[in-house]
């Protein structure tokens, strides 16, 4: 939708477009970090390859959060490259991984790019988008290898909680199966509720368990392309021969930037989490004037709403596109998402405050035309 968007703008060179579209938070990278990318820059290693598995003080400073070994972490070129690392080490050809759905679209598309087979689980939307265990484990078969997820979610902004998690753990065990979390949101939730990390509930050495995430959102660092994977040693060391045949490391430039990031002061992220819940809650209030058009579940981490249309004979993707080409309004298709996100579009409400109100009057124009 982005490069359509761009495409229409080439033509239309006089457009202002809003965007509900692609998750880039609207607030900028933080000076600190500015300043230390401004220093990297003046320093001769940050012109060359580091260590495959990242600057050392770098892969502390993440594994410290897990309560880790730095041998532990892999940096990657952002997180979808380590989920790439990971689920080329964990599948082979035919292998079925178990994903929510809707689930990111991305994370589809990976399992198929490694000849794997995604299997969709259905999650109970009027639930605000809940995860059922025993509707996962109907879906094991001899050919399952992994379960994958995020958490916060992407596209719904659900929340797993405590024992969501432990169910899904035991399954993996129980199965012998690998379970990979996509954690990038993991800053973001709402209303004072906790985000647990698939990490908490390692069982010792012997765990199948693959944490991944980024700095992007965190600290407004979307195109420096940088993230992590965490998982035991021997997890890590085959995720690594990956990592160096995709990327051989991540950009120095980048992984200075993230060290500036855990170094300095946080009160930067507080003040984005702000920005964000009053960003929600104002396309919320939106979407609530267009409840004859809408329905919703209010997300608790993350920053997108998928918003179901009472509209049911729509295709999303044409819905999506014609949004777009009339209104000038960028919204994703929910069946991007999987097939149960079909009948929905996202909105992401990481963009600037001022253009929500001024997108939902262009929606509400389109609708009722």
């Amino acid at each position: 939708m982005s490069i359509l968007a761009d495409q229409f703008l080439a033509r239309n060179p006089k457009t202002r477009l809003i965007s509900f579209g692609q998750g880039i938070p609207f607030y900028d990278t933080p000076n600190h970090i500015k300043k230390a990318i401004r220093r990297a820059l003046s320093e001769a290693d940050t012109a060359k390859y580091t260590l495959e598995p990242g600057i050392t003080e770098l892969r502390e400073l993440v594994a410290k959060k897990y309560q880790a070994k730095s041998s532990e972490i892999m940096i990657s070129v952002g997180c979808q490259e380590a989920m790439a690392c990971a689920l080329a080490t964990v599948i082979d050809p035919g292998d079925e991984v178990l994903i929510p759905s809707p689930t990111f679209a991305s994370h589809i598309e990976q399992i198929l790019q490694f000849n794997g087979k995604p299997v969709f689980v259905p999650l109970i939307e009027k639930q605000g988008w809940r995860l059922s265990t025993k509707e996962f484990a109907k879906k094991i078969t001899k050919k399952t290898r992994a379960i994958l997820f995020s958490n916060p979610a992407n596209p719904t902004g659900a929340v797993l909680g405590q024992q969501e998690l432990a169910d899904l753990v035991d399954l993996a065990r129980r199965k012998n199966l690998i379970l990979i979390s996509d954690e990038t949101y993991d800053f973001l939730t709402y209303d004072n509720l906790r985000h647990i990390s698939l990490a908490e509930l390692r069982h010792g050495q012997n765990d199948n368990l693959i944490v991944c995430g980024s700095f992007s959102k965190k600290y407004a660092l979307t195109g420096y392309r940088i993230g992590y994977a965490f998982a035991i040693e021997g997890i890590i060391d085959h995720m690594l021969k990956v990592h160096d045949a995709l990327a051989i490391c991540a950009p120095a430039i980048s992984q200075k930037a993230a060290l500036a990031a855990l170094k300095g002061p946080q009160d930067c992220v507080a003040g984005f989490i702000k920005s964000l819940s009053r960003n929600r809650d104002l396309m919320c209030y939106e979407l609530d004037k267009m409840s004859d058009i809408f329905e919703y579940q209010k997300p608790q981490g993350a920053y997108y709403v998928l918003a179901k249309y009472k509209k049911p004979a729509l295709n999303s993707f044409k819905l999506a596109l014609e949004i777009l080409q009339r209104v000038q309004v960028i919204t994703i298709p929910g069946a991007a998402f999987g097939p149960t996100g079909e009948g929905h579009l996202r909105f992401s409400y990481a963009g600037e405050p001022n253009d929500i109100p001024e997108g939902f009057k262009r929606l509400r124009k389109f609708f009722r035309s």
